[in-house]
C-alpha cells in the first residue's frame, strides 16, 4: 500500500505542477480532462479505480507469500493467514469490479 500512496502523491504532484506551470495547450488540457473526470462519470471511475488498485496491491501481496513459502518450502501459520486474508479480499475486489 505504500507504493500505491506514493504513486497517488506523485500524480497530484504532477497535476499541481501542471496547474500552476502556464504552459497554455498542456495546461488547458489538464483543465479540461479534469472537467472531464468531473462532470461525466468521474465518481464511478474513481472507485472502480480504487477499487482495482487494492485488488492489484491483494493480488501482488498474494504472490510475494507464496514465492516466499516455495523458497522455503513451507508456509508459516502467519503467512496462511495472510494469504488467506489477502486471497478473500482479491476474491470479493474482482466479483465487484465485474459488476462495473
Amino acid at each position: 500500500m505504500i507504493q500505491l500512496l506514493f504513486l497517488v502523491l506523485f500524480a497530484e504532484g504532477v497535476v499541481a505542477f501542471l496547474l500552476l506551470v502556464k504552459i497554455g495547450p498542456l495546461r488547458e488540457l489538464v483543465i479540461k480532462s479534469l472537467d472531464h473526470l468531473k462532470m461525466k462519470r468521474g465518481t464511478v471511475l474513481t472507485i472502480a479505480g480504487t477499487m482495482f488498485a487494492i485488488f492489484m496491491s491483494s493480488f501482488f501481496s498474494i504472490l510475494k507469500i507464496q514465492n516466499r513459502g516455495v523458497k522455503l518450502r513451507s508456509m508459516s501459520p502467519m503467512d496462511q493467514v495472510l494469504w488467506r486474508t489477502h486471497l478473500l479480499e482479491a476474491s470479493l475486489m474482482g466479483k465487484l469490479l465485474l459488476l462495473f
